[in-house]
C-alpha cells in the first residue's frame, strides 16, 4: 500500500528495533513488581518490559511471533541492558549537555509532538465500516475484475511537458521514440516505456484509475503521480477472475482508509495554511551546495517494488 503523505509524517517519528530502540524512559518503577533487570541503581519490571513490548508491536506487527517467544524477549532484554548502560555511561560524561545532543533531542521532540498531533487529527477520526467497505466493493466492480493491462508510460517533471508529449502523440509521432528521449524512468525509458502487464495492486491507485480506464491503443491525458507527470499508453487487456469481497476486504478497507485520511490532512493543512501567515523566499534556496542533483526514480508499486518489476 501506498504511504501517503500523512502516514509519512506520522512514520517519521517512529523507532527503529535495534541496538537502541524506544522507550528509554522505561524502568525505575515507574510500573512497580519486582525487576526482571537491575542495573545500579536503575530497575527494569516485567510491566515495563510488557508496556515497551507493546509499543514495539504497535510500530512493527509483524514482529508479534519474534516477541511472543523466550528467546526474542530474551533478545528484547539484552538490548535494554545494553542501551541503559549505554545511557549511564552517556550521563556520566553529560553528553545531553553537548550542542548536537540537545538539537537532536529537540528535533525529535518536533517530531514527537507531530506524530502525536497527526494521530489525535488524522488517524483517531478517520474510520471505515464495514458497510462502506461492502457499498464500494458492489459500485466498483470493474477494480476487482482480476484484469491485467499491458501499459507503456512517459514521465516527465513538467506538467506542461507531459501535455506537449501527448500532443506530439496525437500526431503519430512515435511512443517509443518520444518514451527513449522524454521518459525519466531509466528502468523502462530505453525499452520504449514498457512496463508490462501489471495488475491494480501493482501500481499507484491514481496511476490505476486511468490505466484500467483506457481502450487498447488510446493514450491518456498526463496523471499526475507523486513520481511526476505520467502519459499512459494501453496496449493490451487480458481478462482475469473476479475477486470475491471476502478476498478483498482487508485489503480494500486498509485503502481506503488511507485514502480518507490523506483527503482529511490535504483539507486540515489548507486550513492551518490558511490561518497562518507564511512568506517564502525561494531566491535563498542553497541550490547547488549538495553535489550533483539525484536522477529520479521509477514510480514504485504500492508495496515499495517498482511498477515494471515482475519478480
Amino acid at each position: 500500500m501506498k504511504i501517503t503523505m500523512w502516514r509519512a509524517t506520522v512514520l517519521a517519528a517512529g523507532c527503529v528495533i535495534g541496538l537502541l530502540g524506544c522507550g528509554k524512559e522505561s524502568g525505575n518503577a515507574k510500573n512497580p513488581g519486582p525487576p526482571v533487570l537491575k542495573i545500579n541503581e536503575w530497575s527494569y519490571s516485567a510491566a515495563d518490559m510488557e508496556k515497551e513490548i507493546g509499543q514495539q508491536l504497535r510500530q512493527a506487527p509483524q514482529m508479534q511471533p519474534f516477541f511472543a517467544s523466550k528467546e526474542g524477549q530474551k533478545q528484547f532484554l539484552d538490548r535494554v541492558s545494553r542501551r541503559e548502560l549505554l545511557v549511564q555511561e552517556a550521563e556520566k560524561r553529560k553528553m545531553s549537555e553537548t550542542p548536537e545532543v540537545a538539537e537532536q533531542v529537540a528535533n525529535l521532540r518536533r517530531e514527537l509532538m507531530i506524530r502525536a498531533l497527526v494521530q489525535d487529527e488524522i488517524g483517531n477520526k478517520v474510520k471505515v465500516e464495514e458497510k462502506d467497505v461492502e457499498e464500494y466493493f458492489k459500485a466498483h466492480p470493474d477494480e476487482f475484475s482480476g484484469d491485467t493491462v499491458h501499459l507503456r508510460h512517459i514521465v516527465v517533471q513538467n506538467e506542461d511537458e507531459a501535455k506537449d508529449i501527448k500532443a506530439r502523440l496525437t500526431k503519430n509521432e512515435s511512443f517509443d521514440d518520444l518514451a527513449k528521449k522524454y521518459s525519466q524512468d531509466s528502468a523502462t525509458a530505453a525499452k520504449g516505456g514498457d512496463l508490462g502487464f501489471l495488475s491494480r495492486e501493482q501500481v499507484l491507485p491514481e496511476f490505476a484509475r486511468v490505466a484500467f480506464s483506457l481502450k487498447p491503443g488510446e493514450v491518456s491525458d498526463p496523471v499526475k503521480t507523486p513520481f511526476g507527470f505520467h502519459v499512459i499508453k494501453l496496449m493490451e487487456r487480458k481478462t482475469g477472475q473476479p475477486a470475491g469481497l471476502d478476498q478483498v476486504k482487508g485489503q480494500l478497507q486498509r485503502r481506503l482508509t488511507e485514502e480518507r485520511q490523506s483527503q482529511r490532512f490535504q483539507a486540515w493543512m489548507k486550513e492551518l495554511e490558511a490561518g497562518a501567515k507564511i512568506t517564502k523566499d525561494e531566491s535563498l534556496l542553497p541550490v547547488g551546495k549538495f553535489g550533483q542533483a539525484a536522477p529520479t526514480p521509477q514510480a514504485p508499486a504500492p508495496g515499495g517494488s517498482k511498477a515494471g518489476d515482475k519478480s
